[in-house]
């Protein structure tokens, strides 16, 4: 059994999210919020797409039995597409509390769902390992392919870029250290999770260095993002706290 790149790269990056979700987790626990119980959700089900990365690029990278990798790409596309449908969801609950969040959650979750189903019935993924020892996942060049990585990259812009915002928005507005480390930590973290959902796409397709310079560029990122998120993500106050305080009506 070979380990590839890919699956140490995924491995790295579980420990800061696994510390995020970990720090969710605390927050929610003292709130016992929606809002809180959202983010939760939210870092959950990243840590769940990027723990079935790690464990497919760890032990069936060589595999003799190539379905799983496809597989794993296909459970992969309906993930995201949960991701993105949740993210939407909180959004709306933050900043338009008189519209009904589920009005942002089910067109994003159709959109992501037809993205899915269109990878899975018409696109033919064939993934290797590379003599590098990266998996290049084989996405297809058709343009079929090209629409449907279009509409997954534009569900991730429309949804982590205006949450992300938002917590930078609220580091910027708020004078209390402790909210500013907060929204600090979340806001770089969600536009971290903007990054990996199209690392293929910007390293890959736009910069052509190839699956080892993707791999490599997620380890060295995943390794700030844990720093960053030890320094910015506080433990819950012993006192009142929340995880989103309003600070601000614009985005």
């Amino acid at each position: 059994m070979s380990y590839s790149i890919t699956g140490v790269a995924y491995l790295v990056l579980l420990f800061p999210v696994g510390f995020l979700i970990y720090r969710l987790f605390q927050y929610w626990k003292k709130e016992k919020s929606a809002v809180s119980k959202q983010a939760l959700y939210i870092a959950s089900l990243f840590g769940l797409f990027v723990l079935i990365d790690a464990i497919s690029g760890l032990f069936f990278a060589d595999s003799p039995l190539p379905p799983v990798l496809s597989k794993k790409i296909e459970v992969g596309v309906f993930i995201q597409a949960l991701i993105f449908a949740v993210i939407a969801y909180h959004i709306i609950y933050l900043k338009f509390p008189k519209i009904s969040p589920w009005l942002g959650f089910i067109p994003v979750l159709v959109l992501g769902l037809i993205a899915a189903i269109l990878s899975v019935v018409l696109l033919q993924f064939n993934p290797f390992l590379e003599a590098s020892g990266a998996i290049n996942w084989g996405f297809p060049s058709s343009s079929m392919a090209v629409f449907v990585s279009s509409l997954r990259l534009f569900l991730s812009l429309i949804t982590i870029i205006p949450l992300s915002i938002i917590f930078l928005s609220q580091f910027k507005n708020s004078e209390d250290p402790y909210i500013r480390a907060k929204s600090l930590g979340l806001g770089l973290a969600f536009l971290f999770i903007l990054i990996v959902a199209s690392f293929d796409f910007l390293f890959i397709n736009t910069f052509n260095l190839g699956a080892i310079g993707r791999d490599i560029a997620l380890i060295v990122c995943s390794i700030i993002l844990f720093i960053t998120l030890i320094l910015t993500m506080p433990r819950p106050l012993s006192g009142p706290s929340s995880y989103y305080i309003k600070t601000s009506n614009k985005l």
